[in-house]
This record gives C-alpha cells, structure tokens and sequence, in this order.
C-alpha cells in the first residue's frame, strides 16, 4: 500500500475517533457508527493504532458488541433511543412528506436490524462472601 493512503486511513479513522468521543457526550451525534468507521479505516491504515484502539475502553464498550453480533438489552435500547429522537427531530423539521417517508423507513429498518442482532446477556457482578 501507498503511504499516502496509509496516511489518509489514519487521519480518518482518528477524525471518526474525535466524533465518535463528541458523540458520547452529545445525545445528538451517534457515538457506534463513528467507532465503527475509525476500526474500519485503522484497521487499514495501521496495525500498532488499530491494536491500541481495540483495547480501549471505548472499543469494547460500543464496537466490540457490534462486530460479534451482538449486544446487551441496554445497548439496544440507548440505541434505540438515540435513533428515534433524531428521526423525529428530523421529521418534525422537514416539511418534505416524501423525506418523512423515507425517516419512517428508517426507524423501521433500525428496528428491524435491533430484532436481527442478538441479545447479549449482561453479566452480573458476584459477590462471594467469605
């Protein structure tokens, strides 16, 4: 691969990296997919970054679920959530009916891909008493 295209991957994947943390304080702004894009593009771009950000904290608390197919009860729901107040920001917003079916097909599929990817069960902590 060309350096410069390496270079290129890291400079998006560390750009989606940025959003995707703005996202985890900003309800709006969706943190997963931004983690997402920033596995995808260093995974691409290099080896010693992407082994850095699959160890952290934010990997394996939005990407990881993602990958594997599945995720918990609560991450769903957040999910959930999140989407369908964008949407409806969204649609309240247009005034476009053919943009507010589109949004309508949106939360549908959204839904529809939650049902599809499995429910994770969480694990609860134990405690032993000695």
């Amino acid at each position: 691969m060309k350096p410069i295209y390496r270079w290129i991957y890291i400079f998006l994947g560390t750009l989606f990296l940025v959003l995707g943390i703005i996202g985890v304080f900003l309800p709006l702004l969706p943190t997963t997919p931004f983690l997402l894009l920033t596995s995808f593009f260093y995974t691409r771009g290099s080896e010693r970054i992407n082994k850095w950000f699959r160890s952290t904290t934010f990997y394996h608390e939005y990407v990881k679920g993602f990958r594997k197919g599945e995720l918990t009860k609560k991450q769903k729901i957040r999910i959930i959530i999140t989407c369908y107040i964008c949407l409806a920001i969204s649609a309240v917003l247009v005034d476009h009916p053919f943009t507010r079916i589109i949004l309508g097909c949106i939360a549908v599929a959204q839904a529809i891909s939650m049902f599809i990817i499995k429910t994770k069960r969480e694990n609860p902590e134990i405690t032993i008493k000695k």
